[in-house]
């Protein structure tokens, strides 16, 4: 594995300075989305629906028949929520922060699931920018106070 990974060794790099991703955990996301995902996925929505976390919305005439998450690829799906377990158990990580501030509502594996999501994004804009995990910023993105309409 450690010859197939060479070429992309600064990629690694690059994943493996997000909080709960390991060298073996960027290298099977590598190698199940590609070291440049933008050039197959236009948008991180897309990956992240072709991943099977995003959340389904069948709805029809008022009645909610389905908001289980799609399918998606199973592998990328597994190794992403073994990833947002490790995550939230870094201390002071906004995806910690972000999960123990949700996961009383929502329930933990849903959580979990927006967790992973939150993690692919991440990762398709890293790889798409080229630049290293920066905590202080994502701490901005994550904890700000939502906004709301009224």
């Amino acid at each position: 594995m450690q010859e197939v990974i060479e070429p992309y060794q600064s990629v690694v790099e690059q994943l493996d300075s997000i909080p709960g991703v390991d060298t073996l955990a960027a290298q099977t996301v590598i190698a199940e989305i590609s070291p440049v995902p933008h050039n197959y996925f236009s948008t991180d929505a897309k990956l992240c629906s072709w991943a099977g976390l995003s959340p389904r919305n069948d709805e029809s005439a008022g009645k909610v028949k389905s908001r289980k998450i799609l399918h998606g690829n199973p592998y990328i799906k597994s190794i992403l929520c073994q990833v947002a377990w490790a995550s939230v158990r870094v201390r002071n990580s906004p995806f910690a922060l972000w999960f123990w501030s949700h996961q009383g509502k929502l329930g933990k594996k849903k959580a979990i699931i927006a967790v992973a999501r939150k993690i692919l994004t991440l990762i398709y804009k890293l790889l798409q920018s080229g630049e290293f995990y920066d905590p202080i910023i994502a701490l901005k993105a994550y904890s700000s106070p939502p906004l709301h309409n009224s």
